[in-house]
């Protein structure tokens, strides 16, 4: 699929997306790339290379497709059919998959987080980012989470995102 990306303006991207783009776009790159185009990816995307690994190859490594991009200069998982964000990592400790409803309530309960405080007084609530998201904790359970996230970010034809050309870099 050269030269293809997925469709990631969309409403189902919205609140995700905004946490992307009000953490801070990277310079030089475009909303969305492929890791390949970006030179060092793991340790240039402004999150921690432990959490760029744990998101794209410990949970996205499992998947069907590689669903590994850079999304408005963060690393995230991205159906690349339906363009859906299903995954993201920032900073030093903060990743997060959006799931199913039911299963996202089973993640909480088996200790994945609704919240994250930060040093600097902040917090993240998942529940910002839109229904179904939870914050990750390295939990065992969190790579067939991941599968079901992928699954859930495929919706029925006709109502994805779908693709586009990839623009000049």
């Amino acid at each position: 699929m050269t030269g293809v990306v997925p469709n990631i303006d969309q409403d189902r991207n919205r609140t995700v997306g905004r946490l992307l783009v009000g953490s801070g776009r990277r310079a030089g790159l475009p909303a969305i790339a492929r890791p390949e185009r970006i030179e060092r990816p793991y340790e240039r995307l402004g999150t921690h290379p432990d959490l760029v690994a744990r998101l794209w190859d410990e949970l996205g490594g499992a998947l069907p497709e590689d669903c590994r991009y850079a999304v408005y200069g963060w690393p995230a998982l991205v159906h690349p059919r339906s363009g859906v964000i299903f995954g993201f990592a920032q900073g030093t400790h903060t990743y997060g998959l959006r799931l199913p409803e039911a299963l996202a309530e089973e993640a909480v309960r088996a200790g994945a987080l609704r919240a994250i405080g930060y040093p600097d007084g902040s917090a993240l609530e998942a529940a910002r980012l839109g229904t179904g998201w939870i914050l990750g904790r390295w939990l065992s359970q969190e790579p067939s989470w991941c599968q079901s996230a992928y699954d859930h970010a495929d919706p029925p034809a006709g109502l994805g995102g779908g693709c586009r050309e990839a623009g000049p870099d």
